[in-house]
């Protein structure tokens, strides 16, 4: 009787290939978002620290499910040596538990982007409600990855039979919370930016920023979805790898998509009509300043008079480049002082005031 399956058939590139791809990728958003950083000078945040913790995960997700294929993991389980299945189930097991790390400590970093970048009472309170939910959760989940079998080490070897949780159910509700939590993080913010005071274009853009990187990511969690199921119910499970190569997938495209957001303007010399024509032919930051209007780009220090005691006052307005509505907005748009104090958008505006006093001598004046 012919065999059903040769003892070279491997579906190991369907780890490979994404791990490899994403070992390229993923580092470039996230360079793009640090040197977004740097060059406008507003400093790093819980945000950025959050994120580059997800990313480590992410990279431990790939380099032990990498290693687990190369004792067998993609391959038919009962071609494997009873040592070559307990190491390839084994790293599969720690996968699990830093996948869950991975996934919710991006959308931390999400949520965190927008503290930094929104000022309504209402949306902050959402958002620390959000963060807190996820946080609890990325507790339970990781836990429960954890203590999934009874003993532990029945995750891996189930030469004695363990007792387990069932896994289809915990890996549907985990995707579930995903998606639903997904979904409300990528609405969250188009209400503040619907009724700020960008323009259109600049709304626009936006938007379809937002939407392009959540849509994808949540997209790729229902094809995940899908997948589940089978992979928790069949026997060969070293084989049937799908699941694994969408959960590459989806943990590196979210990591992407918080990044997004300070890769605007790259992103724009691709696909201009996501921004506003004056975003790409901004006037560089080094022209001497119009003095007749106060630009947001870049102030020009301002020099009080000098009063009868000799004090000469002068007031330095910083670069306003520093300011993190720039991280969505990096337009230079111009104001007069009537409509500077009127100007209460949705997105928040730090600009730092420095005063100094010089004392004049003791002679006379």
């Amino acid at each position: 009787m012919a065999s059903e399956f040769t003892s070279n058939e491997s579906n190991a590139m369907q780890i490979y290939a994404p791990s490899i791809v994403f070992f390229l990728v993923t580092p470039l958003f996230i360079a793009f978002r640090f040197w977004s950083r740097i060059t406008r000078r507003t400093g790093l945040g819980w945000d950025d620290m959050t994120i580059i913790i997800s990313f480590s995960c992410a990279v431990v997700v790939q380099t032990v499910t990498m290693v687990a294929c190369n004792y067998g993991f993609g391959q038919h389980i009962k071609t494997l040596t009873t040592s070559d299945k307990i190491v390839s189930l084994k790293l599969y097991y720690i996968a699990q538990i830093f996948y869950k790390l991975t996934m919710n400590l991006a959308k931390i970093s999400m949520l965190l982007l927008y503290l930094r970048i929104f000022v309504h009472r209402w949306f902050r309170r959402c958002c620390f409600t959000l963060m807190g939910l996820v946080t609890c959760y990325m507790i339970a989940a990781v836990t429960l990855s954890i203590l999934q079998c009874y003993p532990i080490s029945g995750a891996w070897d189930k030469s004695m039979p363990p007792t387990c949780i069932d896994l289809e159910k915990f890996w549907i509700a985990n995707a579930g919370f995903s998606i639903a939590t997904d979904t409300l993080i990528l609405m969250l913010p188009m209400h503040p930016i619907c009724t700020s005071k960008l323009s259109v274009a600049q709304k626009r853009g936006l938007i379809m920023l937002l939407t392009t990187g959540g849509g994808l990511v949540i997209a790729t969690s229902i094809v995940r979805m899908t997948t589940l199921t089978f992979s928790a119910k069949t026997p060969d499970t070293t084989f049937n790898i799908s699941s694994t190569m969408w959960s590459i997938i989806e943990q590196n495209l979210a990591i992407i998509c918080t990044c997004l957001p300070m890769c605007r303007l790259p992103i724009a010399t691709r696909f201009p009509l996501w921004v506003s024509e004056s975003e790409l032919t901004a006037p560089d930051a080094s022209q001497p300043a119009d003095l007749s209007k106060r630009q947001t780009r870049r102030w020009s220090p301002y020099t009080g008079p000098r009063n009868v005691q000799g004090i000469t006052r002068s007031i330095v307005i910083t670069n306003d480049e520093m300011s993190d509505e720039l991280t969505l907005d990096p337009t230079e748009r111009t104001f007069t002082m009537s409509t500077l104090s009127s100007d209460i958008g949705a997105i928040r505006k730090i600009v730092e005031y420095e005063i100094t006093f010089e004392t004049a001598s003791d002679a006379n004046p």
